[in-house]
């Protein structure tokens, strides 16, 4: 027996097509409730965080020269299915777009997947020798993200239209790396065209 569909007929008085919106048999609506589509969509939330993994761990294997842009790339895709989802409850029609909200996400987590390929592969399979650069520590800087601490020097930048780089170190190289003093940055071309940066070392 084939799925049942809503039906339309027609007011008697005014004419207007009405739809039934309850299965005539069991008394069920055809249209998944609020909370079924939020059961589904928590499952369908939980695709993106592979590739969100996949990102983060390329991220800082090989940490690319402009990671800004990278970042915000992998921010919004991972962002944006979010808040389709919270405006879709305010909207009070969570069970009415359950379906390509499912879409969206399925889309992202693939968005992240090639994202983290790219800087992945850009990485490992980049086999052109590094290029030294050596540049002056301009100033350092300790952030604290929850209980984590990240090591952060700033230095002048050998690139035109730029005046600075930053970097994210480990404890003993953000030690050793002294204001004023230099460093030497290893720098790689990526298989893809990416830059990325190697070992920093204080001078």
């Amino acid at each position: 027996m084939g799925a049942w569909q809503p039906k339309t007929q027609k007011c008697s008085t005014c004419g207007i097509e009405l739809q039934l919106n309850k299965c005539p048999e069991c008394g069920r609506s055809p249209l998944a409730s609020a909370r079924d589509a939020r059961k589904s969509l928590n499952k369908y939330s939980l695709l993106p965080a592979p590739g969100l993994l996949g990102s983060v761990l390329g991220y800082i294997v090989y940490p690319p020269l402009d990671a800004g842009p990278v970042l915000a790339i992998g921010l919004c895709v991972f962002s944006v299915p979010l808040l389709l989802q919270l405006a879709s409850t305010l909207r009070k029609r969570l069970s009415e777009d359950v379906g390509w909200l499912r879409a969206v996400y399925a889309y992202s987590s693939l968005a992240l997947m090639l994202l983290a390929l790219l800087l992945l592969l850009n990485g490992r399979l980049d086999t052109s020798p590094p290029n030294a650069v050596r540049s002056t520590v301009i100033r350092k800087t300790v952030t604290r993200r929850k209980s984590a601490l990240t090591y952060l020097i700033t230095v002048s930048s050998w690139r035109p239209g730029r005046s600075e780089e930053e970097f994210a170190v480990g404890l003993r190289t953000f030690n050793r790396a002294g204001v004023g003093k230099t460093v030497t940055v290893e720098l790689h071309p990526g298989f893809f065209g990416l830059p990325w940066s190697g070992a920093i070392s204080p001078e």
